[in-house]
C-alpha cells in the first residue's frame, strides 16, 4: 500500500478526488431548484428522492475527476503541459484579465443580444451562493481537470502523432496546440448544451450562445494551460464565475 501511495499521480488524483465529490453535491443542488415539476415527478418515480440523485451525483463526480486527473496527468507529461502550482505574479494577472474578459462578454451578451432567448430565471437575476461555489469548484477545478487536463492534452497527443513527423514531444508545432484548444473550447461548449436544454430550452440562438459564449471561454482557459499551467486555468475559470456573479450579472440584470 505505501509503494501505491508513492505514485505521484495517484496522490495528485486523490487530492482532487474530495474536490470532485464536493462540487458534484453542489452542481447537483443547483440543478435540482431549477428543475420543473415534470423532471421532478421523474427523478421521483425512478429514484425515489432526490437525496438520491445527490448522492449518485456526488459519487459519479468523485469517480470521474479521479480517473481524468489519473489519465490526464500521464497524458499531459507526455506533452509537456504542466501543473505549475507555483505562484507567477505576471501569470496571475494575466490569468485575472481572461477571467474578467470572459465574464464581461458572457454577461453582456446575454443582456444586449440573448436577452430576448432567455427565460425569466436568467434575466431577473438573484444571487446564489449554492450557483456560485458550483461555478467555483465545479467549473475551476473539475471542469478543467475533464477539459484541459484529460481531453486538451489528448488532442494535443493525437494531433502531433497523426500530423507531425517529429518524435521529439518538445517540439510540438504551436498550431497543435491551438488546434487542441479550439477543439476542446468546443467540447467544452457542447457539453453546456443538456443543461441549457432543460434550464431554457434549445433553439438556433440558444445553440449559438452555448458555442459562443462558452468556447471563448474554453479559449482562453486553454491558452493559460498551454502558456501557464493547469492551475491558472482553474483559477481563471473560477474567477469567470465570481465575476460574473458577484459584478457583472447585478450589474446588468
Amino acid at each position: 500500500m505505501r509503494k501505491i501511495l508513492q505514485n505521484k499521480d495517484l496522490r495528485i488524483s486523490l487530492i482532487f478526488t474530495p474536490i470532485g465529490l464536493v462540487a458534484s453535491i453542489y452542481v447537483a443542488w443547483y440543478q435540482v431548484s431549477m428543475f420543473n415539476d415534470a423532471i421532478m415527478q421523474q427523478i421521483l418515480s425512478q429514484l425515489g428522492s432526490i437525496e438520491a440523485l445527490v448522492v449518485i451525483a456526488a459519487l459519479q463526480g468523485a469517480l470521474l475527476t479521479f480517473a481524468a486527473t489519473f489519465l490526464g496527468l500521464k497524458i499531459a507529461r507526455k506533452v509537456h503541459l504542466k501543473l505549475n502550482f507555483l505562484l507567477d505574479r505576471k501569470a496571475l494577472f494575466l490569468a485575472t484579465c481572461i477571467a474578467l474578459v470572459a465574464a464581461f462578454i458572457i454577461v453582456g451578451s446575454d443582456r444586449f443580444i440573448f436577452a430576448h432567448y432567455l427565460t425569466n430565471s436568467i434575466t431577473n437575476y438573484a444571487f446564489s451562493p449554492v450557483y456560485l461555489i458550483a461555478g467555483i469548484l465545479y467549473g475551476g477545478i473539475v471542469e478543467e481537470i475533464l477539459l484541459r487536463l484529460l481531453v486538451m492534452s489528448l488532442f494535443v497527443l493525437i494531433l502531433w502523432k497523426l500530423f507531425t513527423r517529429d518524435k521529439d514531444s518538445r517540439q510540438i508545432p504551436n498550431g497543435i496546440f491551438i488546434a487542441a484548444i479550439v477543439l476542446a473550447a468546443l467540447l467544452f461548449a457542447a457539453g453546456h448544451i443538456p443543461f441549457t436544454a432543460q434550464a431554457i430550452g434549445l433553439s438556433v440562438p440558444i445553440i449559438i450562445r452555448a458555442f459562443v459564449l462558452n468556447g471563448l471561454g474554453g479559449i482562453g482557459f486553454g491558452y493559460l494551460y498551454w502558456k501557464k499551467g493547469l492551475a491558472y486555468a482553474m483559477y481563471a475559470h473560477a474567477m469567470t464565475h465570481v465575476f460574473m456573479q458577484v459584478i457583472f450579472m447585478p450589474a446588468f440584470f
